[in-house]
């Protein structure tokens, strides 16, 4: 125990001594908050205004399409429709024409004959704006055939909201909305993928510096005083130490620039609405923001933190195992990869699993996939923010403690024959055959 001890303090503290690994924990909240924000700069600065000529021969579209930052719509004579066309190609304020031809009282022809033509390429959302537009006028044009007004129409419209509660496991009884149910998918997301990239990541790096190690032949001088199990131990569970510092860290930091943003945000765009009071009208984005931020906080967010430390944990030690197992039994990362996808695919599974659990995170998918140690570290990262019930949560994790068990046994194995075994290439079935030492 005590030579787990000291190989797990020399590689969490030669790891946290790095420069690297001090600027990349201190930088990477940062990194992440100018990701989004450049992501959505780019998302503004790629749209662009679309001109489009409609040339309404019917006449019942007169009042349809109305300009906007985005698409500004001229009304055309269509005398001018043919001129438009041949030059639509090469013109370079004009980017649409849309033709509405002539129609009887049925409106028959218009579900099929309208046409638009365009110089450029357009996205999906444009193409089913301009089709819902005309489909809620035929509809309106429909139902004032029956004798139903506009205005009977507009106050027939009602917009209802629901107020939702749901009775968790516990008995205790939630409200929730709509973009209550949006930041826990957001948030499942990214707490799966998270756990995802790190296990990946860290554990790789377990491998390679095994690989490394035997390569050099240090290993050999090393185990003339460590047993292969400690060293195998203490270089999973330093390493696991690492990642949890980093996420820590992380985590506290994320915390504390979420409950300083909206303060943030309302000092600077109060400056800004004093010296241009076009401006004002952005005054209520930080009271948006601070809804979701106290949103985000009605979750159960110490039991959300608790869970992922244990999950990536236990998840960490159950990968890394195998991965040291692969390093100590190959010789070079080419080989590496014939055992890689072994790790790797159960993983992808668990991940692409899991979207389908968003919509329903008790189905038998997400309970299943919970269970399964392969696939539970990730699986329980998508569901754990909508609420999971505590004997699927003990259960989950008492399965994925006894596969971790046994699944050190089976890497230690390995890794006691692999780490001296040179000049043979590794196989499934020479793996079995280690088992028997």
């Amino acid at each position: 125990m005590n030579q787990i001890f000291l190989v797990t303090q020399r590689e969490y503290f030669n790891e946290i001594r790095k420069k690297s690994f001090i600027l990349m924990t201190l930088a990477v909240p940062f990194l992440m908050v100018a990701f989004v924000a450049i992501v959505v700069f780019l998302g503004q600065a790629n749209q662009e205004t679309m001109n489009i000529a409609v040339v309404d021969e019917s006449g019942y579209f007169a009042s349809t399409f109305h300009s906007t930052e985005k698409e500004r719509y001229e009304y055309r004579p269509v005398e001018d429709l043919q001129g438009m066309m041949d030059t639509l190609q090469t013109s370079d304020f004009l980017q649409g024409i849309l033709h509405i031809p002539k129609t009887d009282s049925s409106f028959q022809n218009l579900k099929s004959d309208i046409d638009f033509a365009a110089n450029k390429s357009l996205g999906i959302s444009q193409i089913s704006k301009i089709q819902s537009k005309l489909s809620e006028r035929l509809e309106f044009l429909n139902l004032k055939k029956k004798g139903i007004s506009e205005e009977i129409l507009e106050k027939a419209k009602v917009n209802v909201k629901l107020n939702v509660t749901q009775q968790t496991a516990s008995g205790e009884t939630q409200k929730t909305n709509e973009t209550l149910e949006a930041i826990k998918s957001v948030f499942s997301g990214i707490l799966m993928y998270a756990t995802f990239t790190f296990i990946m990541m860290y554990g790789v790096r377990v491998m390679r510096s095994v690989l490394e190690e035997k390569n050099n032949r240090v290993v050999e001088i090393i185990i003339s005083s460590v047993k292969p199990f400690n060293l195998m131990m203490g270089k999973i569970l330093g390493t696991t130490l690492v990642a949890i510092t980093q996420f820590a860290i992380w985590i506290a930091l994320i915390l504390f620039l979420m409950s300083i943003l909206p303060l943030f945000l309302s000092e600077s765009i109060s400056e800004v609405s004093a010296i241009n009071p076009a401006a004002a009208q952005v005054e209520s984005f930080p009271e948006q923001v601070n809804d979701v931020i106290q949103s985000i906080f009605t979750l159960n967010i110490p039991l959300i933190i608790s869970v992922f430390f244990i999950y990536f944990f236990l998840g960490y030690i159950f990968y890394s195992s195998f991965f040291a197992a692969i390093g100590a039994s190959v010789e070079n990362d080419s080989e590496t990869q014939q055992f890689m996808w072994v790790g790797i695919m159960p993983l992808l599974l668990g991940v692409y699993g899991s979207l389908s659990i968003f919509e329903n995170p008790d189905g038998p998918v997400g309970f299943w996939f919970s269970m399964i140690p392969f696939t539970s570290p990730v699986t329980m990262m998508a569901r754990i923010t909508y609420g999971v019930p505590y004997w699927q949560l003990i259960a989950s994790i008492a399965i994925l403690i006894l596969s971790v068990i046994a699944m050190v046994w089976f890497a230690s194995k390995i890794y006691r024959v692999g780490i001296l075994m040179y000049g043979k290439k590794p196989s499934i079935k020479e793996w079995m055959k280690w088992l028997k030492y």
